[in-house]
């Protein structure tokens, strides 16, 4: 995997020459098992409406926390 230290940083305005460097550095290490999966989208945080009680603004933060702890275990993968 020598051919690694060719391929420039991403800087997000090179994305074009550093995607061919990287499927360029897989080959030649004859690797096919490389993902291809976009990232998880972050599911959107509660807002506290005005109309929000203590209870309902409780609730919400509740049924949030769970989607936020599979987002952020799906990401450690």
């Amino acid at each position: 995997m020598s051919c690694l230290k060719d391929v420039p940083t991403f800087r997000g305005d090179n994305h074009t020459e550093w995607r061919k460097k990287v499927e360029l550095a897989f080959v030649c290490a004859d690797l096919d098992w490389v993902l291809d999966e976009p990232q998880p989208v972050r599911p959107t945080e509660p807002v506290r409406e005005a109309t929000d009680d203590d209870a309902a603004w409780t609730k919400k933060r509740r049924d949030y926390a769970p989607l936020e702890m599979s987002y952020i275990i799906e990401n450690q993968k």
